[in-house]
């Protein structure tokens, strides 16, 4: 029998059993906030965010927000030609991912708002069955868009990384990764948004 609160905040759950993510937190403070709208905005501007820095994401991202108008959606980017894509900054590779996740929306064959209505495995086959689009993607929609609470992005390198931060005895394998996080579920992604915190504080961010 759970002695948890229904109401209680998940971080206040695993910082109570993680003391190192405790103390993380009496240091940085409260996690910011990581979350966006479950659009095609937002998986868009995850695709953009693949392999490159967040700012260099954003920047590409603002660019094409102007180029469609103040909107981004399947309708709008459909628009653009190649090149406009390519002068907002999208390399090839991204535009064409971008081009294709617009194609299956128009087509029907992917839907957004219906994600939503999907546990968290059936969001993760529906958005990886997209070209281009794999298990981080799918993850960072989970976790930001989707706002699902036992979310582990282990291919995201912040993550990685922030974990061997927080606790400098943890290798770089996903097995050792995901098993120093076994502690926080079913809350793993509140502790994720202190390690991505923890992140962006220890380099000044």
């Amino acid at each position: 029998m759970s002695s948890q609160h229904p109401s209680e905040n998940p971080l206040d759950i695993v910082c109570r059993r993680d003391r190192q993510l405790d103390a993380v937190r009496k240091k940085v403070g409260e996690p910011l906030p990581w979350t966006r709208p479950p659009t095609f905005a937002t998986l868009t501007r995850i695709i953009l965010e693949q392999q490159v820095s967040l700012a260099s994401a954003k920047s590409t991202f603002d660019r094409l927000k102007k180029q469609c108008g103040g909107v981004i959606n399947a309708k709008r980017i459909l628009r653009l030609t190649d090149e406009d894509l390519r002068g907002c900054g999208l390399s090839r590779q991204k535009a064409r991912y971008v081009n294709l996740l617009a194609e299956d929306v128009r087509q029907r064959r992917f839907s957004i708002s219906t994600l939503a209505e999907m546990d968290d495995e059936a969001v993760r086959e529906s958005i990886t069955a997209r070209i281009g689009l794999g298990d981080w993607t799918a993850d960072i929609f989970l976790l930001m868009a989707l706002r699902r609470e036992d979310i582990l992005p282990i291919g995201d390198l912040a993550l990685v990384k922030g974990i061997q931060e927080l606790d400098p005895a943890v290798g770089s394998s996903v097995e050792e990764i995901v098993e120093r996080a076994e502690i926080w579920r079913p809350y793993r992604s509140a502790a994720t948004k202190m390690i991505w915190t923890l992140y962006l504080f220890n380099r000044k961010r």
